[in-house]
């Protein structure tokens, strides 16, 4: 399970954060308010990203009926994980002003 829940951390970065995906995520932002939330929230994501990486392994793998449960820990650790990349670049834009 630390494989999945590793995986929706990654999924939720790379749609929340990465680059290359800068144009499709300001074109979904710019057409709808609740989009624009959902990208904005990790929390959200991270539970949309452990929904689709759960259902997948649920019906392409093996039907374990753990996997229906990984977006609600999906959901708490991409937040946990999110917020903790917060404090981290906050500390470092911090220690870089001094």
């Amino acid at each position: 399970m630390i494989f999945e829940l590793i995986s929706c951390i990654g999924l939720m970065w790379i749609i929340r954060y990465g680059s290359i995906l800068n144009l499709p995520r300001n074109l979904l932002s710019n057409k709808s308010e609740v989009l624009k939330d959902l990208l904005n929230c990790s929390l959200c994501l991270g539970f949309w990203c452990g929904a689709f990486i759960g259902i997948s392994l649920y019906f392409l793998h093996e039907n374990n009926i753990y996997y229906l449960l990984l977006p609600l820990s999906s959901s708490a650790v991409c937040w946990f994980f999110d917020s903790l990349l917060d404090l981290i670049q906050l500390n470092c834009t911090f220690l870089d002003k001094k």
